[in-house]
């Protein structure tokens, strides 16, 4: 049997001009300053605790109660910048020896192994729970902050 493809024709992508590939359904692509998550379009989100507060603590870890100032799950209380500045950077973990936050080395980062469900301390959940793991863009964002040397501004 014999397949032929068109010239150009990779076979592989079902979606028009300006969408993408979603879960198996075609969306529209996110505009300029915008990044897909879980196929929706949110804002960039920049590697600077700025905006990983506004883009990701405030929506993914405090808005539940889980992290908030309230009674934060494992002491950790996300619920403003200066809360997430004080409980990450250089700040011990209250599961695991080591610090969530240890700029510039993402393997040291105990707050990376929660997102990612590796190494994570026996009789504890991956983050956030639930079973919904942060979207690609959000998880890379915390990435490169760490990476980064986690940035404030």
């Amino acid at each position: 049997m014999i397949l032929a493809l068109g010239c150009g024709d990779s076979g592989s992508d079902p979606c028009g001009e300006g969408q993408i590939l979603c879960d198996g359904e075609c969306i529209d692509a996110c505009g300029s300053g915008e990044v897909e998550c879980d196929c929706v379009c949110i804002p960039e989100i920049e590697p600077t605790l700025a905006d990983l507060q506004t883009g990701v603590f405030d929506v993914s870890c405090t808005f539940s109660g889980c992290h908030d100032s309230m009674a934060p799950a494992a002491g950790l209380d996300l619920s403003s910048f200066d809360a997430s500045e004080t409980n990450l950077i250089n700040a011990p973990s209250t599961q695991v020896s080591g610090d969530l936050v240890v700029p510039s080395e993402l393997e040291a980062s105990y707050l990376i192994n929660k997102l990612t469900d590796v190494d994570i301390a026996p009789n504890t959940t991956p983050m956030p729970q639930g079973g919904f793991p942060l979207c690609d863009a959000k998880l890379t964002a915390v990435e490169l902050w760490v990476l980064g040397g986690a940035p404030l501004e």
